[in-house]
């Protein structure tokens, strides 16, 4: 087993998590999330391998009390079956700590722990797992409706070097539907995003990314290519990329997408839909990781620089102009996640410098240029999610966690196939 020790360390230069060192989630607490004012439902997630003899689910208040746990649904998936359970007796406000301890390999034994602080507000719908045990666990995600609503969405994820999975959500049979891949060489790290000429015509583009070699360990080949799907037909995107090497982080407007490089320069490209690309204003600082989001024509950037509170800078796309907004209150923290929902931003999750997971989620108000906490992400994963923004919902899911491990100073590291709707 691979623990990763807790020590701060500087953000990768790659959109790259280790999938050698990332395990089979033999055994996980999925997700916590309030039912009612002192309820609450914990899903835990078990392979084959784990017999019903050899794990146990515990939940404790502070003081040590132990709480009723009373078993619900079970839904078997290929490979894992998922199990409900109903949390009764918690108060709202108070912390809970969450145990699954589990015997593997016939011998050893491993126990896992979650905290859970209940609260009765509860934007979270959770959907259908998409199950899967092997390759990368995030992905690129685009809306596949052209009405914009994310009635059904459209997640591609590197498996191998010859292998894509490409899979349509569908919101309303709350389903995972098999769908073409994108007619491009695999590779990690994909961009697709949409734009809308006139706010009419819809454009998909898609590409770059980069791929690796196991005879290079840690070397990546930076893709430029991009190419595009437009009512009237499809075409590569020319010229190719011409920022810089390393990993893209991007926003969109309603005619433009604007890119930036994680630990990179400022510099700051911007593509068009009708395929022009020039430099814009560089981001007034230089990146750490970056996570965004957008509202209307302005891009909103938060940059995450290891030992300093997240700065807040909004991008004016028809001025070409930056400025600095209210700097994130929470906790200090890398590869947090971005998105919006009916006009507000938000931003959480990732992990703290010790490398301990967060769920936190922070909503930001343009009007007031001021953040609040809102919520805890009930799902699993805690960074590296596939995340969707539009106007009524957001999707988020998937992704790797750290997982807390009893008895241990490092946490492991597992993929995760929990989706989630959020609907503020």
């Amino acid at each position: 087993m691979f623990l990763l020790q807790c020590q701060p360390k500087s953000p990768g230069p790659a959109n790259i998590i280790n999938t050698k060192i990332v395990l089979p989630s033999q055994a996980a607490l999925v997700s916590v999330q309030t039912t009612g004012a002192t309820t609450a439902e914990v899903a835990i997630k078990l392979t084959s391998a784990i017999k019903s003899t050899d794990w146990r689910l515990t939940a404790q208040t502070a003081s040590g009390t132990f709480l009723p746990l009373e078993t619900g649904e079970t839904k078997a998936y290929d490979p894992f079956t998922l199990t409900m359970f109903k949390l009764t007796g918690v108060q709202v406000g108070q912390m809970y700590k969450l145990q699954l301890g589990f015997r593997y390999n016939q011998k050893d034994t491993l126990t896992l722990e979650r905290g859970y602080t209940h609260a009765t507000y509860n934007p979270w719908k959770r959907r259908e797992h998409l199950p899967f045990d092997s390759g990368d666990f995030t992905g690129s995600i685009i809306d596949y409706t052209a009405d914009r609503s994310g009635s059904s969405v459209r997640i591609t994820r590197y498996v191998d070097a010859k292998t894509w999975q490409t899979a349509v959500f569908g919101n309303q049979q709350n389903a995972w539907y098999e769908a073409y891949a994108p007619g491009v060489t695999v590779r990690r790290g994909l961009i697709e995003y949409i734009l809308y000429g006139h706010n009419v015509d819809r454009s998909y583009f898609y590409g770059m990314g980069y791929q690796t070699d196991d005879l290079f360990p840690g070397k990546y080949v930076y893709l430029r290519d991009l190419y595009a799907v437009f009512p009237a037909g499809g075409s590569a995107v020319f010229p190719y990329y011409q920022g810089e090497d390393g990993e893209v982080v991007y926003f969109t407007t309603t005619e433009w997408a604007f890119f930036l490089t994680n630990n990179g320069s400022p510099a700051m490209r911007g593509i068009y839909v009708q395929f022009e690309q020039e430099a814009r204003a560089p981001l007034p600082e230089k990146p750490g990781v970056l996570a965004t989001f957008s509202l209307g024509e302005i891009g909103y950037v938060i940059n995450q620089v290891p030992g300093v509170q997240a700065h807040l800078f909004a991008y004016d796309s028809q001025k070409d102009t930056w400025t600095r907004k209210a700097d994130f209150p929470g906790a200090q923290r890398t590869r947090g996640a971005g998105f919006s929902v009916k006009g507000k931003g938000y931003f959480g999750l990732g992990t703290a410098t010790s490398q301990q997971g967060l769920r936190d989620i922070w909503q930001y108000d343009p009007a007031t240029d001021k953040w609040q906490y809102v919520t805890d992400y009930p799902g699993e994963g805690n960074r590296y999610l596939v995340v969707w923004s539009g106007p009524d919902r957001a999707y988020l899911g998937w992704g790797y966690e750290s997982q807390t491990v009893v008895g241990s100073l490092g946490y492991r590291q597992v993929g995760c196939t929990d989706f989630w709707e959020f609907v503020p």
